[in-house]
């Protein structure tokens, strides 16, 4: 189930991880990177593979922790998970070369989060055939990461990254593109397409997605207002906030958080 993390010592293991954030922020050590991470980030450690969480900020997070074999028995000696997902056995057909551990996914449309709230859910009851149902809500969220993996064999120019990492710490704040474009070093023209070629949507929005997000936690964990919670998350007008978040979600704010 969801638990809040701490910061915690660098540390690698001999199974894989699958860390979906929940809530929160805290600042991921992989390897030798560093990335700001928050609610809606998905991530899968490989075998080896050292990391460590600093900064933590009411920080949470749904770990699934599994061994190849539980996938199929026929896996039981895969040493990574490109080779667990170019095995015969799984049919993906995925070469060896594409990367899908050790990389932060941006779960967009809310895919990979149901998923893991299911497999939380059917943990929690333990009804009948409920291993299987987590074998398969596990296979598909890696087919997620795996699909995602394959939009970014290509890296992403430094730029976008910087880009990135500037509006998930700054997204609380007024952003404008002149002044994203600054802190970045590029013309405002040149970054907004750079970033929408390669991460397949505007700034705009991906800003509006990564306010959204954390406007849902914080409907789900405090008693504040919608208006409250506009304010902190970056809208000034409530209104304007209702329109953003009933599109992204499909539901107003507060219709979200009686359904929660």
């Amino acid at each position: 189930k969801p638990m809040y993390q701490e910061d915690i010592n660098r540390h690698g293991h001999d199974f894989f991880e699958l860390v979906y954030v929940v809530g929160g922020r805290a600042t991921h050590h992989l390897e030798q990177e560093r990335m700001t991470l928050l609610a809606g980030d998905y991530f899968i450690i490989d075998t080896g593979t050292e990391h460590c969480y600093r900064d933590t900020e009411d920080f949470e997070i749904i770990n699934c922790l599994f061994m190849p074999e539980y996938i199929d028995r026929a896996l039981t000696d895969c040493p990574t998970l490109a080779a667990l997902l170019s095995n015969q056995v799984l049919r993906f057909g995925v070469p060896m070369t594409v990367q899908a551990a050790d990389r932060i996914y941006r779960d967009t449309d809310g895919t990979v989060g149901r998923l893991m709230s299911a497999m939380v859910g059917e943990f929690e009851k333990h009804r009948v055939g409920y291993m299987e149902l987590l074998r398969c809500h596990l296979t598909q969220a890696l087919v997620c990461a795996l699909r995602a993996g394959e939009q970014l064999e290509k890296p992403l120019h430094p730029a976008v990254t910087t880009a990135i990492e500037h509006l998930k710490k700054n997204y609380a704040q007024p952003l404008s593109l002149d002044g994203l474009a600054g802190a970045v070093g590029y013309t405002p023209s040149y970054l907004s397409g750079l970033f929408a070629e390669q991460t397949g949507m505007s700034i705009r929005t991906f800003l509006q997605h990564l306010r959204i997000e954390q406007a849902c936690r914080l409907l789900e964990q405090t008693d504040g207002s919608v208006s409250q919670i506009a304010q902190q998350v970056g809208y000034g007008d409530p209104k304007h906030f209702t329109v953003i978040f009933r599109r992204i979600k499909g539901k107003a704010p507060r219709d979200y958080r009686a359904g929660r």
